[in-house]
C-alpha cells in the first residue's frame, strides 16, 4: 500500500471515532462536547479532501515533467546549438575555427609589432 493510501485511511478511522463521539455525547447531553466533536470531524473531512487534491495535483505535475524531459528532437537540436553558441567568445573565432578573435572580444591578444 502507498503512503497516501495510509493517510486516507487513518482520516477514515478518525473521522468515524469523532463521529462515534459526537453521536454518543449527543445520546448523554452534552451538546457543547458534540458540537466540538461535529467541528473535528468537519476539519478532519477537509484535511481528507485537500490531501485528494494535493496528491492529484503532485501526479499532474509528475506528468507534466515527464513530457516535458521527453522534448521534441527538434528542441533537442535547438538545445545543443544554444550550447555551442554559448562556447563561442566571438564571431570572428566562430568563423576562422579558432585562429583570430574579434575586435571586441576580452580573449582578443594585442599583435606583435616584432616584424
Amino acid at each position: 500500500m502507498r503512503r497516501h493510501h495510509f493517510l486516507h485511511f487513518g482520516y477514515g478511522a478518525l473521522f468515524g471515532w469523532l463521529a462515534w463521539c459526537a453521536v454518543q455525547s449527543a445520546h448523554n447531553g452534552a451538546p457543547w462536547v458534540c458540537s466540538a466533536f461535529v467541528a473535528g470531524s468537519g476539519l478532519v473531512l477537509v484535511a481528507l479532501i485537500r490531501e485528494g487534491e494535493l496528491e492529484r495535483a503532485l501526479r499532474r505535475e509528475a506528468v507534466r515533467a515527464e513530457r516535458e524531459s521527453r522534448r521534441h528532437p527538434a528542441d533537442a537540436g535547438a538545445a545543443v546549438a544554444a550550447v555551442a553558441l554559448a562556447g563561442w567568445c566571438c564571431d570572428a573565432w566562430a568563423a576562422t575555427a579558432g585562429a583570430e578573435h574579434g575586435p571586441a572580444c576580452r580573449h582578443r591578444r594585442p599583435k606583435d609589432n616584432a616584424a
